[in-house]
């Protein structure tokens, strides 16, 4: 019978590479081609997508600010369905990892950096930059374009984000009535490379430390 710290062993090791590379892996697809996108009357019918998260096909392919804008809110807010599920996994994980770790070894250091770099990813970037930042600002956008429709969002604070709530601060509701839909979709793929760039780096660093001690 398998010992049960060997098996919550192989489970951490499991999580902590897979997670952030995950993340990784589907935010990167920003670049990604959709299958099919089709428009009546100013509303979109259907979207199939190769990936959660995709930017060019939005400002290559939307005939006009509103669509883009519609199919913009759609990608960001599939974002609380498969991000923290990822992130918090995959930081619980490495710091699993790292606390079983040899005290002042590379594995440790390793494992630390791993778990630090995927939760910087929700906490600070997401939540207390993205969210009062570039996110609100295409929210507002996206409200301001859409408000013949009669579409509109509640407010938010910023300890309680949410994708279907307004958090931003007057500084980026501001900034966002300066700005074409296209120019804040662009500045939101921008900030979603670094995620998934940090994404990429925990990744790594929680394989090699894995790999290197098996």
């Amino acid at each position: 019978m398998s010992n049960p710290t060997t098996i919550w062993l192989a489970i951490a090791r499991f999580l902590g590479v897979v997670c952030p590379t995950l993340f990784a892996g589907v935010t990167i697809q920003c670049n990604t081609s959709p299958r099919q996108a089709s428009h009546q009357n100013g509303k979109l019918t259907t979207f199939a997508i190769d990936s959660f998260i995709l930017v060019n096909p939005i400002v290559a392919h939307a005939p006009n600010e509103k669509i883009m804008a519609k199919l913009w809110l759609h990608a960001y807010q599939l974002g609380p369905y498969w991000v923290p599920p990822l992130i918090l996994p995959g930081t619980l994980a490495n710091s699993y990892l790292a606390y079983l770790s040899p005290v002042q070894s590379w594995q440790r250091l390793s494992y630390i950096c791993a778990a630090a770099g995927i939760f910087s990813i929700l906490m600070p970037i997401t939540f207390f930059i993205m969210e009062p930042g570039i996110n609100g600002a295409c929210k507002w956008r996206v409200q301001s374009l859409l408000k013949d429709e009669g579409f509109s969002m509640p407010e938010t604070t910023l300890w309680k984000p949410s994708a279907h709530r307004h958090g931003g601060t007057q500084k980026s509701r501001r900034w966002a009535e300066k700005r074409t839909m296209k120019e804040l979709v662009l500045h939101w793929r921008w900030m979603n490379d670094i995620r998934w760039i940090l994404g990429g780096l925990a990744g790594i660093a929680s394989g090699w430390a894995t790999f290197s001690s098996v």
